[in-house]
């Protein structure tokens, strides 16, 4: 009896195995049947109708929006209508008939969304792991292994052997004065990394990112031309694949008022296509006002000179002292009065929330008469670098880094209020894998997920109403919106969209991977495979020790004395 209990059991198992593979298999293959499909239609006819998608209401266009009724989760069933590459038009799902008119597929619910825009990264020091852990995981550390981590960017055998050595930091910097060498062509370490981290957000949806060039503003000339070949190499070769990539030059907020050293930084940026000017700002806690404003007036004053977007690192910070955003208040309006109107985006604002109410109210009334301004939150960074053991001065309140302490504070800016004020809010991947955050993959779904779950987007009023933070809001921050409404779903804009087969609801959307995700470019299916870390492997598998002085480190990871 015990001998057929146990063949019995052993029969059922190797059932249930069976029918388990059978089921991924057939997964799988209705997941191949639908690229085939849609690759058929694209390429056979001009008009192809995603019928019974579930687009998330924010997506809209408003007065389509406004007529067409949603679930609780903010999905609208839709019939989407694509040709020649762009959206036709978008009407209401009707009931399911047994046959489709040519050139249409029922796609079942299946929710649909915009092609993603990341417009907060740092392509520069991404994917730098694990050469580089960052000792307390803190803001502080974080800016000495940058520096120290510096000289391996534009190292190579032949030019830098100390870059290799686990030796770097500020002291290995040359100087170079105003000279703009070639960087070595063997020095492919940023051009790789920021090659895998495009590669692998292409393959998730994303259609326009937007990186912070770290090392711009370095005194080494060589690692300052090494970082903008990278970034024009990049933006040509993605360009041709429909990705947008804009960077930024910051320099440290106080050094805009050097106007020897902002001219030549600001002479270089502009030499270099698709490159807008930025600041760190820092903790501007114990700075006189007078001066923060007047460095934010040069800013915008040399951007206003050459017609460029601005794009700050402001208040992040947990310092409730620190409020830059009030001086950025009045220079922005100074700035607008006198003629600057390009779009300026605001990243992180953290200490924001630990403002009191009157101080909150009079930046938010600011921000909102000073449009078009973004505020850009960076949920997966902030949540691990804020409130965190290790926080040291001049750019934090201090935390002791030996003490057992669990963080008590998420490290997210006012998303609700901003946007029930008026102020268009964003979100964004920031950093990806390096020593400012050790993790991320550059997917919009898990940007846009994580703000939801951390900013209890979900009941205000739902998850569909937020889907803009990772799609039309950033895009219309970049200056790179899908249509002249901002709507990715308008009549007219380029049919950059995701089908996510396996999930008929956010719920389902926000509960796994979506691996299985079809990405559409000008609609058609995309063919991209996701790139293996084992490509990295030579440039990151040899760990270097921390030998930075963190006291002598300024905000953006530069030297104390930064001038060349």
């Amino acid at each position: 009896m015990v001998t057929r209990g146990v063949a019995a059991v052993a029969a059922g198992v190797a059932a249930g195995v069976a029918v388990g593979l059978a089921a991924g298999y057939w997964l799988r293959r209705s997941h191949s049947l639908l690229r085939l499909r849609l690759r058929l239609l694209s390429a056979t006819t001009r008009t192809v109708v995603l019928c019974n998608v579930n687009v998330p209401v924010a997506l809209l266009p408003s007065p389509l929006a406004t007529g067409l009724s949603q679930d609780a989760e903010g999905l609208v069933l839709c019939n989407v209508s694509l040709c020649d590459g762009k959206v036709h038009s978008v009407t209401p799902a009707r009931p399911p008939t047994r046959r489709l008119r040519h050139g249409a597929i029922d796609l079942r619910g299946a929710i649909c969304a915009g092609c993603w825009v990341d417009s907060h990264t740092h392509l520069v020091k991404t994917h730098a792991h694990p050469r580089t852990r960052n000792p307390t995981g803190s803001i502080s550390d974080a800016l000495a292994v940058e520096l120290d981590d510096q000289p391996r960017w534009a190292a190579c055998a032949c030019c830098r052997p100390i870059a290799f050595s686990g030796k770097g930091g500020a002291a290995s910097m040359s100087a170079d004065g105003d000279a703009a060498p070639s960087p070595c062509p063997r020095a492919t370490d940023v051009a790789r990394r920021m090659e895998f981290a495009i590669a692998t957000a292409y393959h998730h949806g994303a259609r326009a990112i937007r990186t912070h060039l770290d090392g711009t503003a370095s005194p080494d000339a060589k690692l300052r031309a090494t970082v903008y070949a990278a970034f024009a190499s990049c933006r040509e070769r993605w360009a041709k694949k429909g990705v947008v990539l804009q960077g930024v030059a910051n320099l440290y907020l106080p050094l805009w008022r050097d106007w020897e050293l902002a001219q030549r930084h600001v002479e270089e940026a502009m030499r270099h296509d698709g490159v807008l000017l930025g600041a760190y700002c820092g903790n501007v806690a114990d700075t006189p006002p007078a001066e923060t404003v007047g460095a934010l007036d040069a800013l915008f004053g040399y951007a206003r000179l050459h017609d460029v977007q601005v794009d700050l690192h402001i208040d992040e910070t947990n310092d409730p002292r620190c409020c830059c955003l009030l001086s950025l208040v009045n220079a922005l309006g100074r700035a607008r009065a006198r003629g600057y109107a390009r779009e300026v985006l605001l990243g992180h604002c953290t200490a924001l929330a630990l403002q009191s109410a009157p101080t909150r109210r009079e930046v938010i009334d600011g921000l909102r008469g000073l449009a078009p301004v973004t505020v850009v939150c960076n949920p997966s960074t902030n949540l691990g670098l804020q409130d965190r053991r290790g926080s040291a001065p001049p750019h934090c309140t201090p935390i002791d880094a030996t003490a057992a302490r669990t963080p008590m504070w998420r490290g997210l800016t006012l998303v609700q209020e901003l946007c029930r004020a008026g102020v268009a809010v964003g979100a964004a991947s920031d950093n990806v894998r390096d020593y400012w955050h050790p993790y991320g993959d550059y997917d919009g779904l898990e940007v846009w997920r994580l703000a939801t779950t951390l900013g209890q987007l979900d009941s205000a009023p739902c998850e569909g109403a937020w889907a803009h933070l990772v799609s039309d809001s950033p895009a219309a921050a970049m200056g790179a919106s899908p249509s002249p409404s901002g709507a990715a779903f308008d009549a007219g804009a380029a049919a950059d969209l995701i089908v996510f087969p396996d999930a008929r609801r956010i719920s389902e959307l926000f509960s796994r991977p979506q691996c299985e995700r079809v990405v559409l470019r000008r609609g058609r299916v995309q063919e991209s495979r996701l790139p293996c870390y084992s490509e990295l492997d030579d440039l990151v598998q040899t760990a270097s020790t921390l030998t930075v002085d963190r006291a002598t480190v300024l905000r953006g990871a530069s030297a104390m004395d930064p001038r060349p």
